[in-house]
């Protein structure tokens, strides 16, 4: 397929020309978040019928159970709560979990994206655009399909030469293309020694160095509470080995995957495999408790999702919804949830059935 000259294209290539080769980070971080250009920035129909891709977030069910969620984690912390939401899209879910709310609450979204913000607020939403504009207090975060999109880089294992990082650059005939070179940051070589990870010739693979900071973040402010991931990933052993010899970075343009990551430069998504073995030592480095892990298929199911389909009279949609939702064969396993939470507190909701 031909390449599609956006707007954003000219202005990287341009940024390379002048200052040289940059790292698929930076390339992927400029693609998504480019203050003016960026996929998220224009604020993108997110799980809507004529959106990039289908999300969790379209359906009401989801929101149901996950204020059955916030509900159940609020009775165990006591008293009123904040509820954090993690890049709330198009406010749809935001807008759905608190009309499922029957708790004492302040429910806030935490959005990068300017417009984003700007429909997340028409929603009724609170909106803020970084951790530092909150205060530590009693907090439920729930993050849906948030880890997947924080940039990366990419490293090739080079035999002999060790690993190098590839860096886009512009070919002969002016057009994006990957090429390797010195790694740019030695935490990234210091990632893959710590967790044993061996990258043979030709071997790629996908390094996020932002999830460190963001965690930061939100320990600073859950004091205290739990932090809910759900997001599709794998432990470092199955992502970085050989069947993902060619990395697990894709790419989506008007709901297709597109394997070419240059082919509408901030007009598609980009996102890779969550590296959970990552996030669940930089959590527990921090102070953290890792609370547990399941399929999202199991985390509904034991939070009562179900009940849901008996709340209405359009009991048949209602059953679909949740068999997508929950089936093994649809997003009840593409997607795991991730919990964490602060000390003192039990497992957290969800994690296990109801006895």
């Amino acid at each position: 397929m031909q390449r599609i000259q956006t707007e954003l294209a000219r202005v990287m290539k341009d940024k390379i020309r002048t200052e040289g080769p940059m790292t698929f980070r930076d390339f992927m971080s400029a693609s998504l978040f480019h203050e003016t250009y960026g996929f998220y920035t224009k604020a993108p129909s997110i799980g809507s019928p004529v959106g990039p891709f289908d999300t969790n977030a379209k359906f009401t069910a989801f929101g149901f159970a996950v204020a059955e969620a916030i509900t159940q984690a609020a009775k165990v912390i006591g008293g009123s709560i904040r509820v954090l939401e993690l890049g709330g899209g198009t406010g749809q879910l935001g807008a759905c979990i608190v009309s499922c709310l029957s708790i004492p609450h302040e429910y806030v979204v935490l959005e990068t994206s300017s417009g984003l913000r700007a429909i997340q607020a028409e929603k009724g939403l609170k909106v803020v655009e970084t951790l530092q504009d909150l205060m530590p207090a009693p907090t439920v975060v729930f993050g849906n399909e948030v880890l997947d999109a924080f940039p990366v880089h990419r490293v090739m294992g080079m035999g002999d030469e060790g690993v190098r990082e590839l860096f886009v650059e512009l070919d002969e005939d002016g057009e994006f293309c990957e090429r390797p070179g010195a790694v740019s940051n030695q935490k990234l070589l210091q990632r893959l020694q710590e967790e044993h990870i061996h990258l043979g010739r030709g071997h790629i693979a996908e390094l996020c160095l932002e999830i460190t900071p963001f965690l930061q973040g939100l320990e600073r402010v859950v004091k205290p509470g739990y932090i809910i991931f759900v997001d599709y990933g794998d432990k470092a052993s199955n992502i970085y080995s050989y069947h993902h010899r060619n990395g697990t970075l894709r790419s989506y343009y008007q709901q297709q995957q597109i394997h070419d990551p240059f082919f509408a430069v901030g007009q598609q998504d980009l996102t890779a495999d969550v590296n959970f073995t990552a996030v669940i030592s930089e959590s527990t480095s921090l102070g953290l408790e890792f609370a547990g892990w399941t399929s999202q298929g199991a985390w509904l199911k034991n939070l009562g999702i179900r009940n849901w389909v008996e709340r209405g009279e359009d009991f048949y949609s209602r059953q679909r919804e949740v068999d997508v939702l929950t089936g093994a064969a649809s997003l009840g396993s593409t997607f795991d949830v991730l919990m964490f939470k602060t000390p003192g507190l039990p497992d957290g909701p969800g994690l296990h059935a109801r006895s």
